[in-house]
């Protein structure tokens, strides 16, 4: 690893100000009664599809609202939290029609403020982490975004949070939730991870390994390693037993990449991966740009039993026989994500995996976070500290 690089430094834990009395008032009113109604808080908002902003005064969720708009949840538990901390992903900017003015944001970590009856997992004080830009349906069958992480306090399900790694703070908790499920569901889900017997028997309990993994490392190439599901993406494939592990990213970042576990990697100002890696010489194509062809080319280089993963393009018209295809979107798998976040865990701590944070902005900065993202040059993921105080 090289030490002058920034990722060799992790953010230090964060704990909440004495000094932040208009929350801690917040915080005392809703301990003292029975719901959120008529109190608000600071949050970033979407006001229609075109117009967003931030505001001082949005109403803080109450206990029970998800169930009010959303069917077939799968949790009856709703938890609600103070959130520390989140990050600006990609997607996070799109928005739909539905329920305006929302509050926006996906990835939440910070404190349970309140439980229902229901809960069985999660009570008051307990640091917790997760993603809750779920895809969710109204009634009437129609799709919307959950969405509210960039909120003073956001209600979840119970099962779409776990509790927090023990050694990082709220600042990593906060961008590591999405592309960590991602990345993870990605590997395990679809390509058979983990993939030596030493990290299996680490990573997963007995009663939690379905013995439909592999005991041989694999090849492995990961498109997009510097960005924020590269970079998790990178690690986790470390950690789950690759062999080799190749990426692609700039030359600037390449440092990055190989303190992160890649054995090569390929600067594609200057080289394009399909050109100069031999055909049927990976397992495992772990796509995170979406890249026109990327699909039809990755058939070429994978061997036969071979995976191909893509989490932002297209599948190959001309599937190879015997290689897998799949395609998924995370925000359709996050309503209940319990068991992944359990093993996220369980990596943070024991394999020290970490985010780099490329920038850090307070919920009143957003719009700029936004922007930094949109220039598309991000290495691992930005921070928003929502109430830090």
């Amino acid at each position: 690893v090289n030490a002058s690089f920034p990722m060799a430094s992790r953010p230090p834990p964060q704990s909440p100000s004495p000094s932040a009395s208009p929350l801690l008032r917040v915080l005392a009113a809703l301990s003292a009664i029975g719901g959120a109604h008529g109190l608000t808080m600071p949050a970033y908002v979407a006001h229609s599809q075109a117009s967003f902003g931030y505001v001082q005064d949005a109403p803080i969720p109450e206990l029970g609202s998800l169930r009010d708009v959303f069917t077939n949840l799968s949790s009856t538990c709703e938890v609600l939290v103070n959130v520390k901390a989140s990050s600006v992903n990609p997607t996070d900017r799109h928005v739909d029609a539905y329920r305006l003015p929302k509050v926006m944001g996906a990835d939440v970590a910070g404190v349970v403020v309140k439980v229902e009856d229901s809960c069985s997992l999660l009570k008051p004080g307990d640091k917790v982490w997760g993603d809750i830009g779920a895809n969710a349906f109204f009634a009437n069958g129609t799709k919307t975004k959950e969405l509210g992480a960039y909120g003073a306090f956001a209600v979840a399900l119970e099962s779409q949070l776990g509790k927090m790694p023990e050694n990082i703070g709220y600042l990593e908790a906060g961008v590591l939730p999405k592309v960590a499920l991602t990345s993870y569901k990605a590997l395990v889900w679809y390509a058979a991870a983990p993939w030596s017997s030493p990290q299996r028997q680490e990573i997963y309990d007995h009663d939690d390994d379905d013995g439909n993994h592999d005991d041989g490392g694999k090849d492995v190439l990961i498109l997009g390693g510097s960005g924020g599901t590269g970079s998790i993406g990178l690690q986790l494939a470390r950690v789950f037993g690759a062999r080799s592990l190749v990426t692609t990213t700039s030359s600037k970042n390449a440092a990055y990449c190989t303190s992160l576990g890649a054995t090569r990697v390929i600067d594609y100002h200057t080289e394009n991966w399909w050109e100069v890696l031999p055909s049927d010489s990976f397992d495992v194509i772990y796509d995170t740009v979406g890249q026109e062809g990327t699909a039809d080319r990755a058939m070429q280089k994978l061997r036969r039993g071979g995976s191909f993963v893509t989490i932002a393009g297209a599948l190959s018209q001309h599937p190879k026989p015997g290689v897998s295809q799949n395609f998924f979107i995370n925000s359709d798998t996050n309503l209940s994500n319990l068991k992944e976040l359990n093993a996220l865990k369980g990596l943070v701590e024991d394999f020290n995996l970490t985010m780099h944070i490329d920038g850090q902005f307070n919920l009143s900065r957003v719009e700029e976070a936004f922007d930094m993202s949109a220039q598309g040059h991000v290495v691992g993921k930005i921070s928003v500290a929502v109430s830090l105080q």
